[in-house]
Order: structure tokens, then C-alpha cells, then sequence
């Protein structure tokens, strides 16, 4: 049966002050009705590993999932990655999502010593690490003979709860990236365009316009072809501010995106206005891109759970 695509949100934790404040936090937005937290994977500004973070919150949580948003893929064999992410998803009871990335941020890459190669060789080395994961979390031994890995009858253990696999999440801004997770992942994040390697560069947040949205679905929607329908499209909403004057603040945000406020306020990466006017716009989005699995940061996740609140399950 196609996804029914029923509201769900998720908090991105990057950091924390101390166990007994993250356990804490994650508990509470567990009670919050948020469905997963995730954890980004950048050696800049977001201090926490994501792999022994998500474990700590499985066990500290009953329900909640824990997911990755997103793991780096040049930081991480893919044959370490299966194993590591199939013994979260045993010892979690079958609550992992698994997000990974061709990587992006020039940051990361310059401060680490690491090459940074084209986007498009970053691109395909996702590609076949995604499939030697798939491999691995099968029944069998598995054999893959690629351009940037080789695997020969390894079989990859443990095995993972979730079969054939945890759910997959790729994210992405532009049209091969996202193609890739149309054909490979079971949830496709919305992203900006970050070719320029920087979050805050203008292209970035030119990509993110209502119009730049649609073309990111049509990619999607083509590329997925009939099982567009059973694809969880995800936005992360990085900028999330409540207020009774959104006009306002629709005019500031313009410029950055080079349209009108009135469009500004559709970019799906900002959630903008009173909890009332929140509700109406991420019901109109799902109508329009079917983005149903909303994340926003943990500094808003306590102030925005009036909103899960009206939509999760919905």
C-alpha cells in the first residue's frame, strides 16, 4: 500500500550539556510527541558523534526513534557503518533511521586534512556505499565489486531488527543527489543546494524557494517513478520563529531568497507566524511537495510541540 504520509516530526540534537541533560531532553520530547531524534555528523560546530549519541537516546527512551541526519560518507567505511548501524538497530529494538550523505560542507574536509573530491565522484561513492549497506544487512555473505569499494563474501553482521534493513534517508539539493535517493532510500530529504559548500552562501538559500521546491520534487517524482508513492519526504526547518507580525519578518527574509515576502514565507525551510499559521502552512505543504516529516532544532522543539501536538499522526 502507498505511504499514507500521516504528520511526523523530528528534533536535530547536535549538542549537550551533559548526560543528564540530554537523556532528560530526549525523554521530555518523547513525551512531546516528536517521533525520532537525529543527530548531524559535521567535525565543525556540532560536537556530538552521532553513532554513540543515538545510542545513549535509545536507551534512555522507550519509543523514540534515533536517526542520523546526515552520516558523512567519506568519514566512514560503508562495511564499518553496516555493522555499527545494524547492532544500533538491534540493541534499539529495530528504532533507527539511517541518514547518510556524499558529504558537503568544505569545512569539514579543509579542517580535517581530508581530500575533497568533485561532487560528482562524492555522488557515486554514496551510491555504492548505499548498496554494499543493503548487501550487508541481507541474509547472505555478500560479494560487490565497484569502482570505490570491493566487498567479497563478507557477511554482515549482526543483522539488523528492521528488514530488509533500517529505513534509509538521503537528502539532497540537487538533481542527482536527490535522484539517487528517489531510486536508494526509503525517506528523501528537501534540502538546499550545496555545491558551494557553505550553508550560508546566497545559492544555498536561493535553492530553497517555493519554485527551486517544486523542480526538487518533479527530479524526485521522476526518478522514483512508481515508487514515489511509498517514499517519506522529509524537510529539515532550520528557521523556525513564532511571531504575530510574520509580514515583518517575511520582509527581512526576502532579499535572501530573491523573491517577494509573500513567497519568502513559503520556503519550506522556515516556519514563520503564530502555531495557528504554522499548522496551515505545513498542511498546505504537504499538499503541494508531500512533505509530511517536518525536523526543526532542538532550541524550538519545546516551544514548537503545540504544533506536533494538532498534526503528529494526522
Amino acid at each position: 500500500m502507498p505511504r499514507d504520509r500521516k504528520f511526523r516530526f523530528g528534533v536535530m540534537a547536535p549538542r549537550a550539556e551533559s548526560a543528564t541533560q540530554y537523556r532528560d531532553a530526549a525523554r521530555q520530547w518523547e513525551d512531546l510527541g516528536y517521533s525520532t531524534l537525529f543527530v548531524p555528523d559535521h567535525f565543525v560546530d556540532h560536537p556530538l558523534a552521532p553513532i554513540p549519541a543515538m545510542a545513549m537516546v535509545a536507551e534512555a527512551t522507550t519509543h523514540l526513534r534515533v536517526g542520523s541526519l546526515v552520516l558523512g560518507n567519506d568519514y566512514k567505511h560503508p562495511i564499518v557503518l553496516a555493522r555499527e548501524a545494524a547492532t544500533l538497530d538491534l540493541l534499539s529494538e529495530g528504532r533507527l533511521e539511517l541518514g547518510v550523505g556524499a558529504g558537503w560542507m568544505t569545512a569539514d574536509y579543509e579542517k580535517g586534512g581530508l581530500p575533497l573530491d568533485p561532487p560528482g565522484v562524492r555522488v557515486d561513492r554514496l551510491a555504492e556505499s548505499v548498496a554494499v549497506l543493503k548487501g550487508l544487512f541481507g541474509p547472505e555473505p555478500f560479494t560487490f565489486d565497484g569502482q570505490h569499494y570491493n566487498i567479497h563474501e563478507l557477511n554482515g553482521l549482526p543483522k539488523p531488527v528492521q528488514q530488509p534493513g533500517p529505513p534509509i534517508l538521503i537528502g539532497g539539493g540537487a538533481k542527482r543527489v536527490l535522484s539517487l535517493a528517489a531510486r536508494e532510500a526509503d525517506i528523501v530529504g528537501i534540502n538546499a543546494n550545496l555545491r558551494r559548500g557553505e550553508a550560508e552562501h546566497p545559492d544555498a538559500a536561493q535553492s530553497l524557494s517555493a519554485a527551486a521546491t517544486d523542480q526538487k520534487l518533479a527530479w524526485v517524482r521522476d526518478a522514483a517513478g512508481p515508487r514515489f508513492d511509498d517514499l517519506e519526504i522529509q524537510q529539515y526547518a532550520g528557521f523556525v520563529f513564532f511571531t504575530e507580525d510574520r509580514q515583518s519578518l517575511a520582509e527581512a527574509m526576502a532579499p535572501a531568497f530573491g523573491v517577494s515576502p509573500d513567497v519568502a514565507l513559503e520556503t519550506p525551510i522556515a516556519i514563520v507566524g503564530t502555531a495557528e499559521q504554522m499548522v496551515d502552512d505545513l498542511i498546505a505543504r504537504r499538499e503541494r511537495w508531500q512533505m509530511s516529516y517536518v525536523v526543526v532544532d532542538d532550541a524550538v522543539a519545546d516551544q514548537f510541540a503545540p504544533v506536533v501536538d494538532r498534526l503528529a499522526g494526522t
